[in-house]
């Protein structure tokens, strides 16, 4: 006879629960004894941990189960083995009881197998889109976090940034590093002008040796000690001027040897018309000082929103490109013919000539030369916003090839 569980902890010493009736109240109380009989009901009980086996162990003990002959099936098959071998005379019906049973669990075995695999399936795709999940709410995290995290933030007046005293000379050069380097030029100058606080004094000599140095070699771990959410406007600023633009104002054709037209850093002059202004441009002079003689051409492309007569502009025009930047020419001798308000323009595209309008009422009292304005669209501001336009200039000139003579001294 095989040996119960209930005799096996009483052999181990294990705590058994016996029933006993109360015949007092009629209720039934239980009573923890250890094998010696005594009462140990006082004491903590001891749980036997429940053993989990392997899923391979399973899979090779299913395996094992299905090796064994159809008469010695589970359930009713052993049951009808034993009935048929209990009693005389009934044990062919035992024996065929069992192997029916037997055939019915093996159908059985083969249904579920059927029935098992579209459910692993659906495991697997449960578990993949749970991973799929995991993965965006990891990465909105993570971008939520690169937005929020602390830095370094870019604090600079608007009237600095205005100034825009970066060397000029620069410019070309971090533009060469950085597609030798593969780094995003925006990005690199934005950097570039914020570790120098955007130069707040305008310094005649600066070591152009240590650029890639400093500001290259270094860029990514330079990029991620600042805040990105305060240096974005900068960068965005910096990414629609570059892109934008493509040629000089002033034909190639017109450099010559020794060059008749000439510029400098006039940021901030005063001018005396109509009351003190602060001059938020820069002047383009043409040394022969003849009106109507060199051409102006637009220096990007875009949508010409203004384009006429203004008393203090005299001639001008004016253009907004599709990231908003507005680029004005003024003081001009006279207009392009067919040049309109409304007429969507390529860089290039000639606007009118050199010359010496506005000033007063139509009088013509300073030398003939073009006024340049950029006013980009901007978030770290409000209102119109100006930029000098000098630095430029001076990279477009450069890029170009020109020779210009600078007057900024």
């Amino acid at each position: 006879m095989p040996i119960r569980s209930r005799e096996i902890k009483r052999r181990l010493g294990i705590g058994v629960r016996k029933r006993t009736r109360q015949a007092a109240t009629g209720r039934t109380a239980t009573k923890r004894t250890s094998g010696s009989g005594f009462d140990i009901s006082g004491l903590p009980r001891l749980r036997l941990p429940r053993l989990r086996f392997p899923r391979f162990m399973h899979l090779w003990a299913r395996g094992m189960r299905k090796g064994r002959p159809r008469g010695s099936g589970y359930g009713a098959a052993g049951a009808g083995s034993m009935a048929g071998t209990g009693s005389s005379g009934s044990g062919t019906g035992g024996s065929r009881s069992g192997f029916r049973a037997g055939a019915r669990s093996g159908r059985h075995r083969r249904r579920s197998l059927a029935i098992r695999l579209p459910v692993a399936f659906r495991r697997l795709k449960d578990r993949m889109f749970r991973l799929a999940v995991f993965l965006v709410i990891a990465l909105v995290v993570f971008g939520v976090w690169q937005l929020l995290r602390p830095g370094i933030r870019v604090r600079v007046s608007p009237e600095v940034v205005a100034a825009f005293r970066v060397p000029h000379r620069a410019i070309g050069m971090l533009e060469d590093y950085a597609q030798m380097h593969n780094i995003s030029f925006p990005h690199l100058f934005a950097i570039f002008n914020a570790e120098n606080d955007f130069f707040p004094e305008k310094s005649a000599v600066y070591d152009l040796s240590v650029l890639e140095q400093l500001y290259v070699v270094d860029f990514y771990r330079i990029m991620r000690r600042y805040n990105a959410r305060s240096l974005a406007p900068y960068i965005a600023m910096f990414e629609n001027l570059f892109s934008e633009l493509v040629t000089f104002p002033i034909p190639p054709g017109w450099y010559q040897s020794e060059p008749s037209i000439m510029f400098g850093d006039s940021w901030g002059v005063e001018h005396n018309f109509q009351g003190n202004r602060m001059h938020m441009g820069t002047a383009i002079l043409d040394r022969e000082n003849i009106r109507g003689r060199v051409p102006i051409v637009s220096m990007t492309s875009g949508q010409v929103e203004e384009a006429g007569w203004n008393n203090q502009l005299g001639y001008f025009v004016g253009i907004i490109t599709t990231s908003g930047t507005y680029y004005l020419y003024a003081h001009l001798d006279s207009l392009a013919p067919g040049l309109a308000a409304g007429q969507n323009i390529t860089a290039g595209h000639p606007l009118g000539y050199m010359g010496n309008t506005g000033g007063g009422r139509g009088g013509r009292s300073f030398p003939v030369h073009v006024h340049i304005g950029i006013s980009p669209e901007v978030d770290f501001t409000r209102g119109r916003f100006w930029i000098n336009p000098y630095p430029l200039l001076r990279y477009m000139e450069g890029r170009g090839g020109a020779v210009l003579l600078d007057i900024s001294d």
